[in-house]
């Protein structure tokens, strides 16, 4: 009986969390677009915001232990449900800078619950555990490409049912958005009102799978969040951390990703839209498409690493991944092909980003000894954390102050990604098919 609760609350959650994908696609998509018109601050420093995100959700996570997950999972679905709520109906400054840390919080939280909440129902199942992680990852996925496509197709739909015209034209007209009349234009952002209050309500669904969870207090005070590291230790720690060469060679390379990531991530339907006029539903069509790659391409990753190591195989990603976003870039010039050509890049380079991805979380946790793993994942993301609020900083007070700036974007992140590149090979090129070894040696210092 005990299995069937365990693989219950397990199916509990991945219900919730495609969901909850379903808002996080709408949030990366429509809402961005959305904030374009009704808060263009906001929406120029989305990445800042999900740096604070970030940060919220690792502290509300050390709560575990004393309230368990089934209340955060609570929390993370009526959060991003009134943020999106907040923004349609009190579009005050404040209340726009509170939804959108909100919503960015509530599937931020979802997201690094994951691994712990999946781990702590599959301890015993050994090597089989992992089976639970691909289908949560797949499902999330499959979430995330069908509200990114939908988001736009149904801010089109909207749009034409408001505004009394047919779908071909409503999906022409927002291919130049700014040169909407006045009446159209309410009637587009009144589109995208629909379409944020549909999924906000979609999201509230989420509720009913968490509320058929049942957690035992001995789920979550027993598993890793127990552990209590002194300040003491965590000080020695980072001074390990920060005395080994792998691992400094690895938070640079990470701290330059995270950065140039901040750039565009986040801004592919603003690019394709206002940049390349695409209209909205083919955009987003475009965006959604290249999530199926992230599934295709992972398929690739074990064979890679057996081929050419960790170091080898997040080196040849990285590399490849910049031809495909300076063509990305090039999209104006591009003329009659310029759909399927961006829209191929796109793919390619959402596949190599994510084919690398696992080896990249591996990696991670090979360059330092077991000892400081905990401390190190903390630096890790406290890193990230400081970096993205960073290029949030520098989209929204310089780089995105001109339309030109959402296509010089791709062209400064992929000399980001170069210069990460060669940091990481530069790092540890010596590591690569020696990790057990090196760690080893590491460990007996």
């Amino acid at each position: 009986m005990e299995t069937i609760r365990e693989k219950r609350n397990i199916l509990c959650f991945i219900i919730s969390y495609v969901i909850n994908n379903l808002a996080s696609g709408v949030l990366y998509d429509t809402y961005v677009n959305y904030l374009q018109e009704v808060q263009v601050s906001i929406a120029t420093s989305f990445w800042a915001f999900y740096g604070y995100a970030t940060f919220i959700s690792a502290l509300l996570l050390l709560a575990v232990p004393k309230i368990g997950y089934k209340k955060l999972l609570l929390f993370c679905s009526l959060g991003t449900s009134f943020a999106f709520f907040g923004a349609i109906f009190l579009q005050y400054d404040w209340v726009l800078y509170a939804a959108t840390l909100l919503a960015l919080t509530g599937v931020q939280l979802h997201f690094i619950m994951l691994s712990p909440f999946i781990a702590c129902y599959t301890e015993h199942l050994g090597l089989k555990k992992i089976n639970w992680y691909t289908r949560t990852y797949y499902m999330g996925y499959i979430g995330y490409f069908i509200a990114t496509y939908l988001g736009g197709a149904f801010v089109v739909k909207a749009f034409s049912v408001v505004s009394g015209i047919t779908y071909s034209a409503a999906q022409e007209a927002t291919r130049y958005i700014t040169q909407l009349s006045n009446a159209m234009y309410a009637d587009y952002m009144m589109g995208n009102e629909i379409v944020l209050f549909l999924f906000g309500c979609i999201s509230l669904i989420s509720l009913i799978p968490v509320l058929f969870i049942k957690e035992k207090k001995e789920d979550f005070v027993t598993h890793e969040f127990q552990d209590k590291i002194s300040w003491k230790q965590k000080i020695r720690g980072i001074s390990e951390v920060l005395l080994n060469r792998y691992s400094r060679a690895y938070l640079l390379y990470w701290a330059l990703i995270s950065f140039a990531m901040g750039l565009f991530t986040s801004y592919y339907t603003v690019y394709l839209n206002r940049n390349l006029h695409i209209d909205k539903a083919t955009s987003s069509l475009i965006v959604s498409i290249s999530y199926i790659a992230i599934v295709l391409f992972m398929f690739f990753t074990p064979k890679c690493v057996k081929k050419f190591g960790k170091v080898g195989t997040i080196f040849f990603t990285v590399m490849a991944s910049i031809p495909f976003m300076i063509l990305i870039g090039c999209g104006n010039y591009l003329g009659d092909f310029v759909v399927p050509v961006v829209g191929g890049a796109l793919f390619i380079r959402a596949g190599l980003a994510n084919l690398s991805s696992p080896v990249d979380s591996s990696l991670s946790m090979d360059v330092i000894p077991k000892s400081i793993r905990p401390i190190y994942t903390s630096l890790v993301n406290f890193m990230a954390g400081i970096v993205s609020i960073l290029s949030g900083y520098f989209t929204g007070g310089y780089l995105f102050l001109e339309q030109s700036g959402y296509q010089k974007a791709y062209f400064i992140a992929a000399g980001l990604y170069a210069v990460a590149g060669i940091v990481l090979y530069k790092g540890l090129h010596s590591f690569n098919h020696k990790e057990d070894q090196i760690v080893k040696q590491e460990e007996s210092l």
